[in-house]
């Protein structure tokens, strides 16, 4: 095996020794193993920027703990979107509120930016978040949606729903952005990109 030597700062050599010490690796190379096989098996995270979620149509997930700024990121990601469409499970959106019946009468040619704001109850929620997917995988085929960017917030609420799994692995083909929004990005891990707030 061959060897070399690398300049490590003081500070960076001192936290290798507190990690070696704290979780009982053998040596300072072993610790770095661990790491880099961590960072390969599970993956990094990359910060959520308008160029690395706009420079295709892939879906993408914003994720982390509550409070982490998942909502101010979509915010700011889709403020030079034109046509923006967000189920807004909190009420936080500064968009055009539009209700159900609104929704199913909804011209997309016509563009615009919108929201609809599920019932409060759970269960109604994911009643009305159900139909909603179930329409949008129906329209989609139509190219209706393609200069459309979708904001599905508290996406881990609708983590059964089979119309939102269609959509999200068909999305590519027929809307411009889909975004889901949620703590549990695991649900969709094999879907969509994943990405932090910036």
């Amino acid at each position: 095996m061959q060897r070399g030597s690398y300049r490590i700062s003081r500070q960076v050599l001192d936290r290798l020794r507190g990690l070696k010490l704290k979780y009982g690796f053998q040596s300072y190379e072993s610790v770095i193993i661990y790491f880099m096989n961590t960072v390969e098996r599970e993956g990094m995270v990359p910060p959520a920027t308008y160029q690395a979620i706009f420079t295709d149509s892939k879906p993408v997930i914003i994720t982390g703990p509550s409070g982490s700024g998942k909502t101010t990121a979509v915010k700011e990601l889709i403020r030079k979107e034109r046509n923006v469409f967000v189920i807004d499970v909190a009420n936080e959106y500064d968009l055009q509120r539009l209700n159900i019946g609104d929704f199913f009468g909804f011209s997309w040619s016509d563009g615009g930016r919108y929201r609809f704001v599920p019932g409060s109850n759970l269960e109604v929620s994911r009643a009305e978040a159900g139909a909603i997917f179930q329409h949008l995988e129906f329209i989609k085929n139509s190219g209706v949606l393609k200069d459309w960017t979708v904001v599905i917030e508290e996406g881990h609420r609708f983590r059964d729903d089979a119309n939102l799994r269609a959509l999200l692995i068909e999305a590519r083909k027929f809307v411009r952005k889909l975004i889901i929004v949620t703590t549990d990005w695991q649900v969709y891990r094999d879907i969509a990109q994943v990405y932090k707030p910036a």
